[in-house]
């Protein structure tokens, strides 16, 4: 990837060819280009507009301990570490291929606050700090379980953010922090269309549809 500036900016993004290369960006927002995460086949970064909602609903702090059950490419992820350079994000990955390219990533933008952990919830949250104050979870397993496990170890008022694409994960996530009586409980559907052109043709294509569950637990 060549280096790259919108007109009128004040600031702007670059890197090289994305194997090996760091990565500059000196925005003050967050919404890091898909194209500057590494990725692979079945992999990808979740999208920049995806990211900045469940940022925006996660309300990280700047010393936040957060946990990332599931840290795919670790998009979401070092997002939150550029953000918080006094706190710390812990991700917690099974997958070895997923592992590796949030290595690749983590040494990409030299973010030093971001740790890695090989597992799976919820046998292996035990690796992970004790009392965040800020969980991520996507949801792809047994939802019920994991989500019990993180909400005892979430802090008193600490947040939780998860998602999910399919409608039994939102049903789970919804009824199970109802029966957690979670504060401030909010659902949103979030769908991203982005222009593409094919020709002298242009239409809008849409990104996989995502549900948002974000939840507070009472102090």
């Amino acid at each position: 990837m060549g280096a790259s500036g919108q007109g009128g900016s004040s600031g702007s993004w670059s890197s090289g060819p994305k194997t090996g290369t760091s990565f500059e960006w000196d925005f003050v927002t967050p919404g890091l280009p898909d194209g500057a995460f590494e990725d692979a086949p079945g992999f990808s970064p979740t999208p920049l507009e995806l990211r900045v909602m469940l940022l925006a609903h996660l309300r990280p702090r700047r010393d936040s301990v957060v946990w990332d059950v599931g840290g795919g490419t670790g998009a979401l992820a070092l997002e939150i570490a550029r953000l918080m350079p006094s706190g710390t994000v812990h991700t917690l990955e099974r997958d070895p291929e997923a592992i590796e390219l949030l290595e690749k990533n983590r040494r990409r933008f030299a973010i030093g606050n971001l740790h890695i952990h090989a597992g799976q919830a919820p046998d292996d949250l035990h690796l992970l700090p004790a009392r965040p104050d800020r969980v991520l979870l996507e949801v792809g397993r047994p939802l019920p379980t994991v989500l019990n496990a993180v909400w005892s170890a979430l802090q008193p008022g600490g947040r939780l953010v998860i998602s999910t694409a399919n409608l039994e994960g939102l049903v789970d996530a919804t009824n199970t922090l109802g029966q957690l009586e979670a504060l401030d409980l909010q659902v949103v559907q979030a769908t991203v269309h982005r222009m593409q052109r094919r020709g002298s043709q242009a239409r809008l294509a849409a990104a996989e549809p995502l549900f948002l569950i974000a939840a507070e637990r009472h102090g």
